[in-house]
C-alpha cells in the first residue's frame, strides 16, 4: 500500500530482495521490473558482494517480471569478474538468455540447489 505522503516512485520495492552469503556462495535476489533505472541498485548490491566475497554469484530471477539487456549486460560484465550462474526466471527471462546465446556463459538451472554444482569452487575430479 501506497503512503500518501510517499510518491509512486518511492513505493515501488526496490530491485534487490536479498544479498547474502549461502555456502560456498553469494546469493543476489532480485525483483520486479528490470530495466536501466532500477540496474544501480543491482550493480551497487553486486559491487558489495564482489568486495566481500571472494566465490562465486547467483543470481536469484524468481521474482523478476521483466528484464532487458541491460542486466543480461550486467550479470556479463560480472561474469568477467566472478563466475556468475542466474536460477529462476520465467519463460521471458529464459528466452533472453536463449536468443542471445548468454545460457551458454552463464549457467542457469530452476532453482539454487541444481544451480550450486555448475558453480561449485571445489576442484572437479578428473574424468576417466
Amino acid at each position: 500500500m501506497v503512503n500518501r505522503s510517499q510518491t509512486f516512485e518511492e513505493a515501488i520495492p526496490p530491485a534487490v530482495a536479498y544479498s547474502r552469503a549461502d555456502g560456498e556462495l553469494w546469493v543476489i535476489g532480485l525483483r520486479g521490473h528490470l530495466d536501466p533505472e532500477e540496474l544501480d541498485s543491482v550493480e551497487d548490491a553486486t559491487e558489495d558482494a564482489l568486495v566481500r566475497w571472494t566465490g562465486p554469484l547467483a543470481f536469484d530471477l524468481r521474482q523478476v517480471g521483466f528484464c532487458d539487456s541491460s542486466l543480461l549486460n550486467h550479470l556479463l560484465r560480472t561474469a568477467r569478474r566472478r563466475r556468475v550462474g542466474v536460477f529462476g526466471g520465467d519463460g521471458t527471462v529464459r528466452r533472453l538468455f536463449e536468443l542471445t546465446g548468454a545460457d551458454s556463459l552463464l549457467p542457469s538451472r530452476p532453482d539454487l540447489e541444481s544451480l550450486r554444482p555448475a558453480l561449485s569452487t571445489l576442484p572437479r575430479q578428473a574424468r576417466p
